[in-house]
């Protein structure tokens, strides 16, 4: 957040820089005298000074962000972190992260910032998948059970699986489908259907309700970022509307309950 804020009064100051914002800023801030002073002010005077340039500098999960190199000063960063609080900049970062729709010409969101995140980490909304549904019955269920058990114990896999949650769904009664899915946020939901034939009867029945419980929340183009498959039939798999891309394949040669390993 700090390398946010700190990106945002260096976007602002440039803009401010220029004489055709000196006026909008002057009537937010009221600081007329501030700005003519800056303009009048070389860099290479403000270079000089050794504490302010280290003081406008600021790093963030290894990016490192030196900002000292604007016609700016402590006074200048204070009335432009000011001028962010009254403008509500920090909700409107929690807003564009949360996939809230802030762009109102368009009235969509604004989700630039997914294209940072890790491919396959995001849904359909920008959130973070961190609810995971298995969907199988027989091998395709005991197998990725198994490794999901074993893994359990280890402490590197139980820390890279912090805050995220597996469940499986096998049986077709409606109770198990609606256990399966309790408490859950589709925003945040990955299906991963595993289904060597892709025609089981059981795992079909339940991927399809699982698919209408995702569109009816977020539509139907939701069903690409919301669910993969592990399956040997993969023009049965694009047919059901998963994207290719998100198909974990396996020849036909190896069981079904081995099938788990293509996606751990």
């Amino acid at each position: 957040m700090a390398l946010l804020y700190a990106r945002e009064a260096q976007s602002v100051f440039a803009r401010i820089a220029a004489a055709d914002y000196g006026a909008v800023f002057c009537h937010a801030c009221g600081e007329q005298a501030h700005v003519g002073a800056i303009q009048k002010t070389h860099l290479r005077d403000l270079m000089h000074d050794v504490e302010r340039c280290k003081a406008m500098t600021t790093e963030y999960e290894g990016i490192f962000l030196d900002y000292s190199r604007q016609r700016a000063t402590g006074e200048t960063m204070e009335k432009l972190f000011q001028l962010a609080e009254a403008a509500k900049l920090k909700e409107r970062i929690e807003k564009m992260f949360r996939g809230d729709k802030i762009n109102s010409t368009e009235n969509r969101s604004v989700l630039h910032v997914a294209l940072r995140a890790p491919r396959g980490d995001v849904g359909a909304t920008g959130k973070a998948l961190t609810n995971v549904v298995s969907v199988g019955i027989g091998g395709s269920f005991l197998g990725p059970l198994f490794v999901h058990t074993a893994l359990q114990t280890d402490p590197e896999a139980a820390k890279s699986a912090k805050g995220r949650q597996l469940r499986f769904l096998a049986n077709v009664d409606p109770v198990d489908v609606a256990r399966s899915i309790k408490d859950l946020d589709p925003e945040t939901t990955l299906v991963v259907v595993v289904s060597k034939t892709f025609t089981t009867a059981e795992t079909m029945l339940n991927a399809r309700t699982l698919k209408e419980w995702i569109v009816s929340s977020l539509g139907p183009d939701a069903v690409a970022k919301h669910m993969v498959a592990v399956s040997t039939n993969l023009e049965l798999v694009e047919k059901f509307g998963i994207d290719p891309k998100n198909i974990f394949a396996f020849s036909d040669w190896v069981g079904g309950r081995y099938s788990g390993e293509n996606f751990f």
